[in-house]
């Protein structure tokens, strides 16, 4: 060895060369040829990509020149089950809800939780989302522990990060619930409040932790306050008074979560914060709590949020939601909460896409606000991914690139014509970029997506595998009446006669 050469690189099991590469990390540094290396599943090193490579040899090299290199994208809150039932039911928005519902509680089977969960997945993966939150339904189901047992099966053979919630569902308790055998058989019976804790158990025991960490489960009851509107916010004059349900839910699921360590998470809206923070001594509120929506909060909620250290996911493509109320969400921000920007699921009309969302959240936070200059590009990139990160609790491990924490890295094909030039790397990804331009995505230093292309499966066959599932559900549950044509010619869709439900 002569005096000018140095130590000899160490061996990594993959490089990642070139790319602008996005850190997210506490200076937010931004490199312009930067490159990671990783060993074991976590980011070992990362610089500029002559540093690495004097430092670093590996098996494998990504080249990402003319790319951008970012942590994986997290979506704090989605719904397992809307993947197999896209635009149904899209044209009868009031009525939407009610038709995922029945269609959960009644229609579907355990071979629907599995190919649903592939195939949502499968449309996380390739839209650069690494980790994601799946409530199992539109309301909670967790009365059948095989429903949960598939969704999480399907999501760890894909590769990425699942968070199932699983909890009870809203009211009525006892509810009549059924379901179907693969074989085809329906059966229906009476769901308690005790059958559904029950099943959410055992999901948390056979599952939090699983698939060598990637999968954790929340215990997510419906929504904060169940005996209020479960849609929208409740008025200080309706919302005075808890109910006995209301506060065996609370002590019930903080009971579950402690004894195994899990977090909580659930729907609330401006009413349900300030009554369960005064009222109920197992409140969900929190540092191990982040809430969806949160429509109508007032300025007190918004101070209770800050101090109880609450997390707030804010799905902006909910129309009806948004449209009985607003999500403080700057309001939020300057007290200190931290705030995520999720999809909400991907069911009826929305999308996996959280470039998507964050520009939706932008676009209707300064509509709603008449200003212009609320949630800049960078905040929105912090809102999926290392706040959302804080929001689940993963922010150790995920949301940002740092040596030490988990190899989740995505790479954005920003020499595509729509994002060039590349003035501004993080402007051109909020404002251009779509999830259809991820190229590579790695998740615990394994590489699942190259060029496009998933790894770990047959893209082809889970999706042939959904259509099959769905086509089942839509016979099972008279689906077929909620596949209507397009409207042509006017400006508002019209109905000559109600939506039928009755069989």
């Amino acid at each position: 060895m002569t005096a000018h050469d140095g130590p000899a690189p160490r061996t990594a099991d993959l490089l990642l060369t070139g790319g602008c590469l996005i850190t997210m990390d506490p200076r937010r540094r931004v490199l312009t040829d930067g490159a990671v290396a990783v060993q074991d599943g976590r980011i070992a090193d990362l610089g500029t990509s002559q540093e690495i490579r004097a430092r670093w040899t590996a098996p494998e090299t990504i080249d990402c020149t003319g790319q951008v290199v970012l942590p994986g994208l997290i979506d704090a809150h989605g719904h397992g089950g809307h993947a197999l039932l896209k635009t149904i039911g899209v044209d009868t928005l009031s009525w939407w809800m009610r038709i995922a519902t029945r269609t959960y509680f009644e229609h579907v089977s355990t071979g629907y939780w599995y190919a649903d969960g592939r195939l949502a997945a499968l449309e996380r993966l390739k839209s650069g989302v690494t980790c994601g939150v799946s409530v199992l339904g539109s309301q909670p189901r967790s009365d059948q522990p095989a429903f949960g047992d598939a969704h999480a099966r399907a999501y760890a053979g894909t590769g990425i990060r699942q968070v199932l919630g699983v909890g009870p569902s809203g009211l009525p308790w006892p509810r009549e619930a059924g379901h179907w055998t693969d074989r085809g058989t329906h059966h229906r019976e009476t769901v308690d409040l005790d059958r559904m804790m029950a099943g959410a158990e055992e999901t948390v025991a056979a599952w939090h932790n699983g698939a060598d960490g990637r999968i954790r489960v929340s215990v997510t009851p419906y929504t904060m306050v169940p005996s209020l509107d479960p849609s929208g916010p409740t008025t200080p004059d309706r919302a005075t008074r808890l109910t006995g349900q209301d506060r065996e839910q609370s002590e019930r699921v903080r009971d579950l979560a402690a004894r195994y360590g899990t977090r909580i998470h659930t729907d609330a809206f401006g009413g349900m914060v300030d009554l369960a923070h005064r009222l109920d001594p197992h409140a969900l509120l929190g540092p191990d709590v982040h809430f969806q929506h949160g429509f109508g909060l007032s300025a007190r909620e918004v101070a209770v949020l800050a101090d109880t250290g609450t997390s707030v996911t804010h799905g902006p493509g909910v129309v009806v939601g948004a449209l009985r109320g607003r999500c403080p969400v700057p309001e939020l921000l300057d007290a200190g909460v931290t705030v995520a920007v999720t999809t909400d699921g991907c069911a009826p009309m929305s999308g996996f896409d959280l470039f998507t969302a964050v520009r939706q959240a932008q676009t209707l936070t300064q509509l709603q606000q008449r200003d212009p200059y609320l949630l800049p590009p960078g905040k929105l990139l912090e809102m999926v991914t290392v706040d959302a990160a804080r929001a689940l609790g993963w922010d150790d491990e995920i949301g940002s690139l740092e040596e030490g924490k988990a190899a989740d890295i995505i790479v954005v094909d920003t020499r595509r014509p729509h994002l060039q030039p590349l003035h501004m790397p993080v402007h051109a990804l909020v404002y251009k970029a779509s999830g259809q331009d991820v190229s590579h995505v790695v998740v615990a230093g394994r590489v699942l997506l190259r060029a496009g292309r998933p790894t770990l499966v047959d893209e082809a066959e889970v999706v042939a595998e959904a259509a099959g599932e769905a086509r089942r559900v839509i016979e099972r549950g008279r689906l077929d009446r909620f596949i209507t044509a397009p409207v042509w010619g006017t400006s508002r869709q019209s109905f000559s006669h109600p939506v039928p439900f009755e069989e």
